[in-house]
């Protein structure tokens, strides 16, 4: 997979970047527990060594708890607070917030200013929100939602200021192409939907093949990826007039699960020391029964 997305507000994004770090006191680099070497955005890291950093990894209860664990342990090398949150649940935002609070400060009388850094939609302002304790900033599903710079009081006498998602202008392997468009952090106009579709599946099959079998009530694991794309689809109702298969919308709805967490708790990348096939357990299906698959 090839994806190269980098609009005009990316590059007016690390403009921002470069000319607001000398006002704050630390930055926290949200990353996706999911993928969090892909979602460090390389093009920033000579800029964000200017300042302390705090990782905070969101949506870790779509990932590996196991492999998670592992990364937290990796990160600490570099980072100077490392912590787990679900925006949407709150979890880990109290003990996030205990960490904040002892970052060292400037000698100066205002609050401890951090920046928020992120690529797009691995939920920064939603982190933001959690850390006021209300809704200051614009949330949502889709990338490149946050244009403008957003400075925030936050409890506990210190400021954030939330910056556009960032990615950079040439994403050079496939494999972290893969796990930013299978994350949402590319805009979906700009993804090859089919493609994507296929190499999930393939990610599945060496991955988390139980996973994939137990979600769809799939009997069958051998064919081809797009063929079990295809079954995928005749089970979700993804049909078109006369019978057959609308494979991209196939593609879309495998997408929609995996992001949702139906296909349960995986991750994409792995720090070293965990060795390949070890994953999250199966989410229970909800399919109608088992099928076979079609010869």
């Amino acid at each position: 997979m090839e994806i190269q997305w980098y609009p005009g507000q990316m590059a007016k994004a690390k403009r921002l970047l470069r000319e607001n770090l000398k006002l704050v006191d630390a930055v926290i680099e949200v990353l996706d527990a999911r993928i969090p070497a892909s979602s460090r955005n390389p093009d920033i890291r000579t800029l964000l060594a200017a300042r302390p950093l705090v990782a905070a990894l969101t949506k870790a209860d779509l990932a590996d708890p196991a492999v998670t664990d592992l990364w937290l342990k990796e990160l600490r090398k570099e980072y100077l607070v490392v912590a787990t949150v679900n925006a949407a649940s709150g979890e880990g935002i109290k003990r996030l917030l205990g960490e904040l609070t002892r970052l060292p400060k400037r000698r100066v009388a205002r609050p401890l200013r951090l920046i928020v850094v992120g690529i797009p939609n691995v939920g920064k302002s939603s982190l933001i929100n959690r850390l006021t304790g209300r809704r200051v900033t614009i949330t949502g599903d889709k990338p490149g939602i946050t244009r403008d710079k957003q400075w925030v009081h936050v409890q506990d006498g210190f400021e954030v200021l939330d910056t556009p998602g960032m990615l950079w202008p040439k994403i050079t392997t496939s494999e972290q192409a893969f796990a930013l468009a299978l994350t949402g952090a590319v805009k979906s106009e700009v993804l090859d939907i089919l493609q994507l579709g296929k190499e999930t599946i393939d990610f599945l099959l060496q991955q988390a093949r139980s996973n994939l079998q137990d979600r769809y009530a799939l009997t069958d694991l051998s064919f081809e990826p797009l063929e079990l794309l295809a079954e995928v689809g005749r089970r979700r109702g993804c049909l078109l007039k006369g019978g057959g298969v609308d494979l991209e919308a196939a593609a879309r709805q495998l997408v929609k699960d995996f992001r949702e967490g139906r296909l349960g708790r995986i991750s994409l990348e792995r720090p070293e020391g965990l060795k390949e096939g070890e994953v999250g357990g199966p989410c229970q299906d909800d399919g109608g029964g088992t099928l076979p698959l079609p010869e």
